[in-house]
């Protein structure tokens, strides 16, 4: 396995799925139940339309299970800010010293091991977004696997008022979603990238703000979680619910083609 990049993927997975939830909320809000389109061409992702410049940079092949960058895959058309992407991700490869940023394509497994192997998707999206700064990611299945499209949107940002009570929210849910195989140091690096202050105690962590309110997270002597709470945390109010409008009788209109999603050929 590459070390260096499972160390980034642990750096960075908190933030990253801080984010992703973030990206899920904003888009269910704006286009609640919209399908997904995507035009490589122009690196347009939409939701309706909702739309977001989201270029891509990668596919998992599951047939293989191996990795291939956009820059390499010839049965795609990519945009011109696309391609320049690819030189970005290349210079990752001397800069955070993991030779496959480089890589046309490789196999997934010796870099990543059997656990990470089937979800390089996020691994890759996860280090992009800590690295590159994106807002978040998303994951496009098509026929034989499933590509990695980066967002970066000033609509996804927004200041946290409860970082404490964010962090002890999310952090569970990204163990429950997520492959973890140092979870003690991606609590840490989550809590540090909301300037959160971590003290490490012999068993665990504890995290504070410059508020009251306390995390206190175990850890077994493997660093599996054993138990993360909260004391005195102040916690976000609930949002209002909205008040739904009386439905209105809608005008026919006429009928419009669907953009169909792309496929990526088999290869």
């Amino acid at each position: 396995m590459d070390q260096q990049l499972l160390d980034l993927y642990h750096r960075f997975v908190g933030r990253a799925f801080d984010r992703q939830l973030r990206f899920a909320e904003f888009q269910e809000r704006k286009a609640p139940g919209a399908d997904w389109t995507y035009d490589s061409e122009t690196a347009t992702l939409a939701f309706g339309k909702l739309k977001f410049e989201a270029p891509l940079v990668g596919s998992h092949a599951e047939h293989n299970d191996s990795w291939l960058w956009s820059w390499a895959n010839r049965t795609v058309k990519l945009s011109i800010t696309n391609r320049a992407l690819g030189d970005t991700i290349r210079a990752l490869a001397h800069r955070a010293m993991v030779p496959e940023f480089a890589k046309n394509a490789f196999p997934l497994e010796p870099v990543l091991g059997e656990h990470l192997a089937a979800e390089a998707v996020h691994v890759f999206g996860a280090v992009l977004v800590g690295e590159l700064e994106y807002d978040a990611y998303f994951i496009a299945p098509y026929d034989d696997g499933r590509l990695l499209l980066m967002i970066r949107d000033d609509r996804l940002r927004s200041a946290e008022k409860h970082s404490l009570a964010r962090v002890l929210s999310v952090f569970p849910q990204v163990m429950a979603s997520l492959p973890l195989l140092d979870p003690r140091a991606a609590l840490i690096e989550y809590a540090k990238s909301y300037g959160l202050a971590v003290a490490e105690t012999a068993d665990g962590v504890k995290i504070a703000g410059t508020g009251p309110g306390e995390l206190t997270a175990i850890f077994d002597a493997r660093n599996r979680l054993k138990s993360l709470t909260g004391t005195n945390v102040t916690m976000p109010k609930p949002p209002a619910p909205r008040k739904q409008a009386k439905a209105k009788p809608k005008a026919k209109k006429k009928a419009k083609p669907k953009v169909k999603a792309m496929k990526a050929k088999k290869r």
